[in-house]
């Protein structure tokens, strides 16, 4: 069980239609080799592409809390995205704060709960840069290159990523969709069931 505030967090909470994103995700992490060119040639020819972007995302982590992801979006969003669960080969996530910037003062407030070494850090006057230099200060902080396209099939996104950072480059491929059965049936679909499900903040914690 997670807590939050010393409040247990339940998996399956509904929330209202302006709430937090609440969906399951695989996600694996590769070297560039033949077997991951099969997976994704099935994914190029299988499923309908949606986009290809090239991004510089940044990433906040405390120490002991890789489960809780602060991302800055290519300098244009701010995104706080929490674990709920693992069950199996999945894990369920939640987007709990999505926003741009000027970010309103609620949404500052709403971040201090979620991640409360960030509270002050977070106001409704801060812009990207200051952001930046004020959460690097209480966090480990990462920038990566994202190379990322974007895949769609029977309620199910993938994602197929080429990552750099600090000159050290993986492929990821991340699938996700609010229906665990159908997120499943995918990741057996593309033989990665024996593949270890290692989200983002593991991967950079492990850098």
């Amino acid at each position: 069980m997670l807590y939050l505030d010393n409040r247990p967090l339940n998996p399956t909470r509904r929330h209202a239609a302006n709430g937090p994103d609440r969906f399951y995700q695989w996600r694996g992490f590769f070297d560039d080799n033949t077997d991951l060119d099969d997976i994704v040639q099935i994914i190029e020819k299988e499923f309908s592409a949606e986009s290809e972007t090239d991004n510089t995302d940044r990433y906040f982590l405390l120490p002991g809390r890789s489960n809780t992801i602060t991302t800055l979006c290519d300098n244009e969003t701010l995104e706080v995205h929490t674990m709920i669960s693992a069950q199996g080969p999945l894990e369920q996530w939640e987007r709990s704060v999505k926003t741009t910037f000027p970010m309103k003062r609620t949404t500052a407030s709403i971040i201090g709960t979620y991640v409360p070494k960030f509270r002050g850090s977070c106001s409704s006057v801060a812009d990207a840069a200051s952001l930046t230099d004020a959460l690097s200060k209480k966090s480990r902080y990462y920038e990566a290159n994202l190379k990322r396209r974007k895949f769609q099939r029977n309620g199910v996104s993938a994602e197929v990523e080429t990552i750099t950072i600090n000159g050290k480059e993986k492929i990821s491929i991340a699938l996700r969709s609010e229906d665990a059965t159908s997120l499943s049936r995918e990741v057996d679909a593309l033989g990665l069931k024996g593949t270890p499900n290692v989200h983002f903040g593991a991967y950079l914690n492990d850098l």
